[in-house]
């Protein structure tokens, strides 16, 4: 074989084919510098899938929406009070600026030990260590509804409309027809359609609290707030993200932070009650 003649057609057929060498190498190079950069994003993918069902599709469309509300969304969710209190008392009424955690909960004491790790994405928001027992679910789903019971006319359990029909949530009611009366959407949950309360399948809970007792959760390591709380009118500042409790210490302090959130969007005008 003459590898001298081999050459020379090779090089012929590069200067009469400049432009799809160009391309064909312009190529190589792009996908040898993209290459990390997918490994990434289908390493976050996977991340992001395997937190479970949630509110968005569980799909590449789910993802992509999530991420690109990123850009959008907060980044200082663990920091107690990233605003003013007064301009949220003049926005949100005088209200929010009180606490509503039963008087065994005050003050609230610190949570032991490091936070959970909660990962960054937008949606869906859980954390990924510390979770929750299977008896804590079942006791949490119980709670839920006797919850309700103990508080006919003002507070129902329903599919939730944030997280999907998977979650059961808690919602303001709508009356018993028997002396309670419908309760009011306060302005700062109108967009939430009247649902203050879901937990998740790992244990965490979302919450709307005040943003008194919001401020104080963060601060005592209980919580952090949405990325998007805050953000616009979409969800308010007070919406938070309760870690799910360990132990029966934390059990109780949970309960706490739902009544404090019931009795909040009821607008303290009508009492909340344990079951």
């Amino acid at each position: 074989m003459d590898f001298h003649k081999l050459t020379i057609l090779a090089l012929d057929l590069v200067r009469q084919n400049r432009t799809l060498v160009a391309a064909s190498a312009a190529a190589v190079l792009l996908g040898g510098a993209l290459s990390p950069l997918v490994s990434r994003v289908a390493s976050d993918y996977r991340a992001w899938h395997a937190l479970g069902p949630n509110g968005l599709p569980r799909n590449l469309l789910g993802y992509l929406f999530q991420a690109a509300a990123s850009p959008f969304a907060r980044r200082d969710t663990r920091v107690p009070a990233p605003y003013d209190p007064a301009a949220l008392g003049d926005r949100y009424g005088p209200l929010t600026l009180r606490s509503f955690l039963p008087d065994d909960s005050r003050p609230l004491p610190p949570r032991r030990g490091p936070r959970p790790q909660v990962p960054a994405f937008v949606g869906p928001q859980r954390q990924t260590s510390q979770q929750a027992t299977t008896a804590t679910r079942a006791r949490q789903e119980a709670f839920l509804h006797a919850f309700a019971a103990a508080n006919p006319g003002k507070v129902r359990v329903r599919p939730s409309n944030l997280e999907g029909p998977l979650f059961s949530s808690l919602w303001l009611g709508e009356g018993d027809g028997d002396g309670v009366a419908a309760p009011v959407v306060r302005d700062e949950i109108r967009r939430l359609n009247g649902e203050f309360a879901h937990p998740h399948g790992e244990g965490s809970t979302h919450l709307v609290l005040s943003v008194a007792d919001a401020a104080e959760a963060i601060e005592k390591g209980w919580a952090e707030r949405h990325r998007m709380s805050g953000v616009g009118s979409l969800m308010p500042w007070g919406f938070v993200l309760v870690y799910a409790p360990r132990d029966e210490a934390e059990w109780e302090v949970w309960k706490g932070f739902v009544l404090a959130s019931a009795r909040y969007v009821l607008g303290g005008e009508e009492e909340a009650v344990m079951p």
